[in-house]
């Protein structure tokens, strides 16, 4: 008579290489994925076809909607403060990069006042916001 119960093999399911897959997944996710600032300002941007560079660095938004009427990081400034206003936010500092927001419909002298005005306080690092061109499929 055998006394001895017949040993089963233990089958173990190690889930560890599923933790570290999840994982990677997950930081890889964090890392691509691109957040989307936008302003409370409605302006209908000009469309470009050139592919805009994605870093992430301390800028300030001039914006200037389609009546002409300044704002400066989505806060109103007059045409008197607006000099004042940019050495405020940027605190003088001249590489300090400005991204420009003018609505389509903006007059062309609005934005080479605004520009006229940057290039005054020493600012160098412009650049222009559009927005990519819809297909005419």
């Amino acid at each position: 008579m055998n006394l001895r119960k017949k040993s089963r093999p233990e089958y173990l399911v190690d889930i560890t290489p599923l933790i570290d897959v999840v994982f990677l997944m997950l930081i890889f996710f964090m890392v691509s994925t691109t957040f989307n600032v936008s302003s409370s300002l409605k302006l209908d941007l000009p469309s470009s076809k050139a592919k805009a560079e994605q870093k992430k660095v301390e800028q300030v938004t001039v914006s200037i909607n389609a009546d002409g009427s300044f704002y400066v990081q989505d806060e109103a400034v007059k045409d008197s403060d607006l000099r004042k206003r940019i050495l405020n936010v940027t605190k003088g500092n001249p590489n300090m990069r400005i991204v420009l927001r003018a609505d389509a419909e903006t007059h062309h002298k609005r934005v080479v006042y605004v520009l006229d005005t940057l290039r005054g306080l020493g600012m160098s690092k412009v650049g222009i916001a559009t927005v990519a061109p819809q297909d005419e499929n």
